[in-house]
This record gives structure tokens, sequence and C-alpha cells, in this order.
């Protein structure tokens, strides 16, 4: 019998459940005062069966505004061969992945308009001009509520973006990137089922 007549519904990736039931860490989510609606998206860090950070994406209207990445710390686990979690790798990824989500025929492709560059020249570039301007860029102290407590982390603000540094939970790590405006105002809380269902 063919798999695709079979009536059965087509075979899905892990959903975000799956990841949660082993990453030890609550995740930030958007404040409701940002106005951002549901989340879109999500995906995950890690190497081999180890989870080490989720990240969940939001829009405003046409464009990407935010992605918030949930870091689980690294306490009782060998760091070495995790990926890297550093603003300025945040930043350029978010950058990418903005200009896919612009590009309005993001899941047709077409030879003749190939969308966003994915040369790999180009998108070492890139994450090289994105380095760059987040190592000159000043960094300052910022104070967002979480959980309705301040909390205080770091700020740095390159290529019209912000991306913001907090602790969570205690020895947890957030790291969120997004356009100045959204990141002016933000807001976090912690996750709750509601907010996950859907993906």
């Amino acid at each position: 019998m063919d798999a695709d007549n079979s009536g059965a519904p087509p075979a899905r990736g892990p959903a975000l459940a799956d990841y949660l039931i082993d990453f030890p860490a609550p995740l930030a989510v958007a404040g409701a005062d940002l106005g951002l609606g549901t989340i879109i998206s999500w995906s995950s860090h890690g190497v081999n069966d180890l989870t080490s950070a989720l990240e969940l994406f939001y829009e405003q209207g046409p464009r990407l505004a935010m992605a918030i990445t949930t870091i689980r710390s690294t306490r009782g686990i060998d760091p070495r061969g995790l990926p890297l979690e550093t603003p300025a790798l945040h930043l350029s990824n978010f950058l990418a992945r903005a200009a896919v989500h612009a590009h309005s025929d993001r899941y047709r492709f077409d030879p003749e308009d190939p969308g966003p560059v994915s040369d790999p020249a180009a998108r070492l570039e890139h994450e090289r001009r994105t380095q760059h301007a987040t190592d000159q860029a000043p960094r300052s102290t910022v104070t967002v509520l979480c959980d309705g407590r301040p909390v205080t982390g770091r700020r740095v603000t390159a290529l019209e973006h912000s991306v913001i540094e907090l602790p969570w939970h205690d020895e947890h790590t957030v790291l969120c990137v997004g356009t100045q405006d959204i990141l002016d105002k933000l807001t976090l809380r912690t996750s709750t089922p509601e907010d996950l269902a859907h993906l």
C-alpha cells in the first residue's frame, strides 16, 4: 500500500513537547503587553541527544520581530561540543532567518529568483560582518520584567537590532534578539502549556 494513500496523517518531526520532557529549564515567552501574539515556530540547539537550548520565534505583521532562546545551565553536563550561544551568533542567525521570512515566496524555490543568498561564502561573510558589528557595539545594562520581577542583564545593539542576555530561573540563561522597538519594551514570563500547545 502506498503510504501517501493510506489515509494516515502525514509524518511530522518531533513536537516541541517531545523536547520539553528532558529540558530542565522552563521556557521564556514574550509578555502579553508586547502584542506579538502566538509563537509562529521554534527550533532546538544541541548535540547528539542533548538539547542545550530551545528557541521561539514571533512575527509582527510581515516581519520576523523577535526570537527568544532559553539556554539550559551546563551544570552536570560536559559543555564541550555544545553549540556556542553568543549574542553575535544569535544576531547573525536572526538576520538570516528574517531575510528568508521577508521573502514573499519563501516556500517555493524559483531558480530565476532564489531569494536570500544561500551561498556558503556569502553566509560566512554575513557572519563575519555581524560578529564585527557586535564586537564594536557598546554594551549596556538593562532591566527587564521577568514574571513580574525586575531582572538585570546586558544589551548590545548592532545592525538596527538588539540582543538582550538575562539570567533565567536562577541557573539558566535567556537570549532575546529582535528589532529595537520590540526589545525596548521587552517583558518575559514563564511559558504555560497553552502557549506551546500548537507547536
